[in-house]
């Protein structure tokens, strides 16, 4: 299994397991929900073999360029404004063309009703499905995505996987689906403190620091933004500074010690088992898996 390092403006977000266990517990997604997802644009060199599958469906949309898909012993053309879906535990492999790389926005999904998904979208079809281009859609994608960057509070998850029912929607009913409004909400304390800690991620920061950036003092914002998110501050931190790891184990060549920094850990060891104790696995382990997209 490979995949090419380095699609200009890629994106990935792999979810936490103690984030999945929390989704599979919410009643209102425990039946479908993200584990992973993915945006690869123009993926030069896209290729992945598993022989045994995986454990959740994957969801390719291909928006620009081509690629192909084999199941078993049935190679699969996939081009721009197709989707494909390979089911649970099915042997298959993929890669993008050559000449005409494709770009992809992807899922992992799971869940009790996730074989739903297949049925409803393939319609018994062994080829790839047309849908066709659609701005909104790419914007659901990109809200779905925007929430979960935000962290793995119950909010932010209820939120992107209620979303997402209604971006797989948009491939089953393309006749039904409105615009999103362009509203511009009131940013909250704690979204600013999100966004503050985001672009910060590189740095260590204090308590102190985080509720200045929302003009609180620090007692009335660690209880207003746990009550928010569901965790405390320097918490909710930590977790998204796992996840830029995540990122930058899976798309670059920077030694473990290298991300460690990247995200404002001088103690490797400690990074390593702050990793673990989020991920389930080591960094080291993480990057040799290469099981995912």
């Amino acid at each position: 299994m490979q995949k090419s390092r380095g699609f200009e403006g890629e994106l990935i977000i792999e979810i936490p397991t103690l984030a999945i266990n929390k989704s599979r517990a919410l009643p209102l997604i425990h039946s479908l929900y993200i584990t992973r997802m993915g945006f690869y644009p123009k993926a030069l060199h896209h290729y992945y073999q598993r022989p045994l599958g995986i454990s959740k469906v994957i969801l390719i949309y291909c928006t620009h360029g081509k690629g192909r898909i084999q199941i078993q012993n049935k190679i699969i053309s996939i081009s721009a404004g197709e989707i494909f879906v390979i089911p649970k535990n099915v042997p298959h492999s993929y890669v993008a063309d050559a000449q005409n790389p494709w770009t992809i926005y992807w899922f992992h999904l799971d869940g009790n009703n996730v074989n739903d998904v297949v049925k409803a979208i393939m319609n018994d079809s062994v080829e790839s499905v047309q849908v066709g281009f659609s701005n909104e859609r790419n914007q659901l994608f990109k809200q779905i995505s925007n929430t979960l960057l935000k962290g793995y509070s119950a909010n932010n998850l209820l939120f992107a996987n209620l979303s997402l029912s209604y971006y797989l929607s948009t491939f089953i009913t393309t006749e039904h689906f409105q615009r999103v409004n362009d509203t511009h909400p009131v940013i909250s304390s704690t979204d600013k403190a999100i966004k503050f800690m985001q672009e910060n991620l590189a740095n260590t920061l204090t308590l102190e620091e985080i509720a200045q950036s929302a003009h609180l003092s620090i007692s009335f914002f660690s209880k207003k933004f746990k009550e928010d998110t569901g965790y405390a501050p320097i918490e909710y931190f930590n977790h998204l500074r796992i996840q830029k790891a995540c990122q930058l184990l899976h798309f670059t060549a920077l030694r473990i010690n290298e991300v460690a920094s990247a995200i404002g850990i001088d103690d490797p060891f400690y990074f390593s088992r702050l990793f673990k104790q989020q991920m389930g696995v080591s960094p080291v382990l993480y990057r040799k898996g290469e099981t995912n997209s």
